[in-house]
């Protein structure tokens, strides 16, 4: 009920949610994601965690272990092959006697509590460690293997970092500790990062392509003769592990994003020593994680929702500017290694927006296009294959002029009333590719200005 009137707009007792304003960083549609993220983290919540998990930690975990070998009679399971057999295949293998022992019927809420509690168990197992390997994930990933190697019992006992995980492997673990070096050493210095950075959502991808073969292997070895479970999604079916797959990526993929929009910013900051200390605390910050999810990945998974809950309430702000810089640092270095790239084939230029106009936020990655049809003027256009009905509309009779800088150039569009806007684009076009594109536009070019100028060096670095 909570849930539903979070997304309805209304707060516990009916009253309408306040909004804070249209146009700022948190309006109308940022607070309406809001509550959204807030209404799926409750019911996630209510989903993951269950009152009987609290006392999950190692000395429990081993004392329940010890607890079903010495109730398993010998026939039925032996000693070395209790960490492989499969649940389901040993409740069946027990029924016959569990009929004869039961007294007399079970507790719904009993069963319901159960259930939960076993499939909350797996879903904490695997989100648990996401947070860690979010933050850093050759590092994250390496930690984990070394966890599966030469961890104790009650740590190893989940399908994550088990006996049978693909985690387990020495050769996993050497490889994935020398990419933590060759990428972890770079960015100690402001003149080595960049190249750090530049490979960071290669990292990223990576390691979701690790977990994904962890997780894969792990349903393949446990499935056997147990049915799998579907959710009906409409008119598809999607089995839970499917959706737990992709709650990972998403997962991942946002954190490690707002991750890399700081490490930018310090990477910017002028302070020598400032980009040493923001990876030492980042790798320990992703050590404490992985310990605690060694611990406990309960409260690992807690601590994994919470770090995504705040993630994504920031997620497009950061996002639309983290595309921006990638935009502008990439674009030249791609042109210059791959010359095609760097030839205006067509008469589109991608933008973004200093400040928010019309339909679009800052920094929101744009299509500018000459009008063709008897209006005349440009037309600004998402370039989002997702969004492509939003555009605005610039007026014929407004002034472009192209403003040439050292990393980005920009436009300036000046209307006779005296209002403007600035598009910032990248260095993908230059020389003789870059005045094709200005005609094609239909802007102008000050005295053919050749080298930028005070004033737009300081506007690229504002």
């Amino acid at each position: 009920m909570l849930a539903r009137r979070v997304l309805r707009g209304r707060w516990s007792w009916g009253r309408p949610c306040p909004t804070v304003g249209t146009h700022g960083s948190f309006g109308h549609t940022g607070y309406r994601s809001m509550r959204r993220f807030t209404a799926f983290f409750l019911v996630l919540w209510v989903l993951v965690f269950s009152p009987s998990q609290v006392d999950r930690s190692g000395m429990a975990q081993e004392e329940r272990s010890q607890q079903k070998e010495q109730s398993l009679p010998k026939d039925v399971v032996s000693e070395d092959s209790l960490d492989r057999i499969d649940r389901s295949t040993l409740i069946v293998q027990l029924e016959p006697m569990i009929q004869d022992q039961l007294k007399g019927p079970l507790d719904s809420s009993g069963i319901a509590e159960t259930n939960q509690w076993v499939s909350s168990l797996g879903i904490a197992e695997w989100l648990g460690p996401l947070a860690p390997v979010a933050l850093s994930p050759f590092f994250g990933v390496t930690l984990l293997s070394g966890l599966s190697l030469w961890g104790p019992d009650w740590v190893t006992d989940n399908a994550m970092i088990g006996t049978s995980s693909v985690l387990r492997s020495q050769m996993l673990f050497v490889v994935f500790l020398c990419m933590t070096v060759l990428t972890s050493v770079p960015r100690f210095t402001k003149v080595s990062k960049p190249l750090a950075q530049a490979v960071d959502r290669l990292e990223a991808y990576s390691v979701i392509i690790i977990l994904l073969a962890v997780k894969f292997v792990s349903v393949t070895q446990s499935q056997g003769e147990e049915m799998v479970a579907m959710v009906q999604l409409g008119m598809i079916q999607v089995s839970i592990d499917t959706l737990l797959a992709i709650a990972m990526i998403i997962n991942i993929l946002v954190i490690n994003t707002v991750k890399f929009f700081f490490e930018f910013i310090v990477w910017l900051t002028p302070v020598p020593l400032l980009d040493a200390a923001f990876e030492v605390c980042n790798k320990s910050v992703c050590a404490a994680l992985v310990a605690v999810y060694a611990f406990n990945p309960v409260i690992a998974t807690a601590i994994n929702l919470f770090l995504l809950f705040i993630a994504l309430l920031a997620f497009r702000w950061v996002n639309r500017r983290v595309r921006f810089y990638r935009t502008m640092l990439l674009d030249p270095v791609i042109a210059w290694l791959w010359p095609a790239y760097g030839r205006a084939d067509d008469s589109v230029l991608i933008v973004f927006p200093k400040e928010a106009i019309g339909p679009f936020d800052a920094k929101s990655r744009l299509e500018l296009r000459g009008a063709d049809d008897e209006q005349g003027g440009w037309i600004l256009k998402d370039a989002s294959w997702w969004r492509p009905d939003r555009q605005y509309r610039i007026p014929v009779d407004t002034r472009g002029v192209v403003q040439l800088g050292w990393i980005m150039n920009r436009i300036d569009f000046t209307q006779p009333d005296g209002t403007s806007c600035q598009l910032s684009f990248s260095r993908r076009y230059d020389g003789v590719q870059l005045y094709e594109m200005i005609q094609e536009l239909r802007v102008q070019v000050p005295d053919r200005q050749v080298q930028p100028t005070q004033e737009n060096i300081r506007y690229e670095f504002s």
